[in-house]
């Protein structure tokens, strides 16, 4: 009886092949979810709409706290100051009361620049295939919708004639933000057709910004710290409330680009004014009738500075420096001199950038001391420009200077190299070859019985080692 352990069979071919069925949605990507396309005009009329209310809303809402907190009044009052304010920030003059303003609160402007970049990316987005735009006209579309609203209110609340100029840089800074976003979206380079040479150039630019900015915050920040007492006594003098002091706050953060920008041209030597006869500089500061804003308490004393705020010029070297180093890393085959040449044309042109920046940052506001706010634009230019470009060049000749001496190392290994190879030792024995048309070299010892042995009155090719220079070759 076969025991129950057993095969059954003895057929060892047997083999249990198991399948599965193939899934057929297996390998297929999920199709991705169908955006809302209502075209990119639309799209674009939208985002702005948003932006403008948003901006506007902010403005108006601070108004209206520090109405609360302060003097009794109307609200439509409040709401009209709000509504110059909000205009301010677009670069329009305004009057307040009896004064005239024409000093742009860069902190609102940025915001707006941040808003209208986010609306020109929605509709770069939300264009159909068939019309998708491109970012030029995309961000035109984008400011002028912008701007209609603007001028429109500007005709019943504004002046636009009593700054015409941070108008138009307003507008500018406004456009180019539109074409930030736009570009991204669309995934476009802006520089694509531009030369090799002048690609990096804008990033250069835009890096010693971003340093001379950081370094005026950093000298207003240590300001802030070192007289915080002062600080915190004017703040304390106005008595502003709860209510009052947001509304103060959301005034000083709206200067704040304003103030980094005065700071930075502290830092480079230039100083700025407070209004006519009031000027704070690394070389001394002078003071007269100052509005009675809490930030300003982080002014210096006045009298000769100390010796110790020399030490923030080292920010106009640094960021020379940078543009020239972002700009001559882009150039890895040229030659130190040109290295040098470019480096300091991109501190120069970082300079003159900057001097753009602060001119736009200043303003009135209001009339006799307190009008001409801002930089002082001809020290500053003589500052920016020398400091910048000098310390561009220097340092895009020690980067050229660097590369070619890193070159002579890479190539020196390798000529010694090839010279030991081709070198033969003179103790060497001398090869002797006997060339006849039609036969073989041979000796005669290794020649075979009976077999021809070639005549050695043929002219033979003698193979010598190169002699060695300075010595006299020897002769056999």
């Amino acid at each position: 009886m076969a025991s129950l352990l057993s095969p059954r069979r003895t057929d060892v071919d047997l083999a249990l092949h198991a399948s599965v069925p193939a899934d057929p949605d297996r390998g297929r990507t999920s199709p991705e979810p169908q955006r809302l396309r209502i075209g990119w005009p639309l799209a674009a009329l939208v985002g702005v709409l948003l932006s403008v209310a948003a901006t506007w809303l902010l403005v108006a809402g601070l108004a209206v706290v520090g109405w609360v907190a302060g003097d009794p009044g109307s609200l439509n009052g409040a709401l009209r100051v709000g509504t110059r304010l909000w205009l301010a920030g677009s670069g329009v003059g305004v009057q307040l009361g009896r004064v005239d303003v024409t000093l742009v609160p860069w902190g609102l402007t940025a915001l707006t620049a941040v808003l209208l970049s986010r609306a020109a990316a929605f509709a770069a987005r939300s264009a159909r295939p068939d019309t998708e735009p491109r970012p030029l006209p995309l961000a035109l579309f984008v400011v002028g919708c912008y701007l209609l609203p603007v001028l429109v209110v500007a005709a019943a609340e504004g002046r636009p004639s009593l700054a015409p100029g941070h108008l138009a840089v307003v507008v500018a800074v406004l456009a180019l933000a539109a074409l930030h976003g736009a570009a991204r979206a669309l995934g476009v380079s802006l520089t694509r057709r531009w030369p090799a040479w002048l690609r990096p150039v804008p990033r250069a630019v835009v890096g010693a910004q971003v340093v001379l900015v950081a370094s005026g915050a950093a000298v207003l920040i240590t300001a802030v710290v070192r007289h915080l007492d002062r600080v915190t006594a004017l703040q304390e003098q106005l008595h502003p409330g709860v209510t009052g002091a947001i509304a103060l706050l959301g005034a000083q953060l709206a200067l704040a680009p304003n103030a980094f920008v005065w700071a930075t041209s502290y830092a480079l030597g230039g100083g700025f004014t407070l209004g006519n006869g009031s000027i704070v500089a690394p070389g001394g500061t002078d003071l007269g009738v100052l509005p009675g804003l809490p930030l300003l308490g982080a002014l210096p004393g006045e009298g000769p500075g100390p010796v110790v705020a020399l030490w923030w010029l080292a920010a106009g070297v640094l960021a020379g420096t940078v543009a020239a180093w972002l700009v001559v890393r882009a150039r890895p085959q040229a030659r130190f001199d040109e290295t040098s040449l470019v480096g300091g044309l991109a501190g120069l042109t970082g300079g003159l950038v900057f001097v753009g920046l602060a001119w736009a940052a200043s303003g009135d506001l209001g009339i006799l001391r307190l009008s001409g706010l801002g930089p002082l634009l001809l020290p500053l230019l003589v500052m920016a420009v020398t400091t910048l470009g000098l310390s561009g060049m220097v340092t895009g000749l020690a980067l050229g200077l660097g590369r070619r001496r890193s070159r002579r190392t890479a190539t020196v290994p390798e000529t010694a190299t090839v010279l030991e190879t081709a070198t033969v030792p003179e103790t060497e024995a001398t090869e002797v070859l006997h060339r006849r048309a039609g036969a073989t070299a041979l000796k005669p010892d290794a020649a075979e019985p009976g077999a021809a042995v070639p005549s050695t009155d043929e002219p033979t090719e003698i193979l010598r080692p190169p002699a060695t220079p300075g010595r006299p070759e020897q002769s056999r």
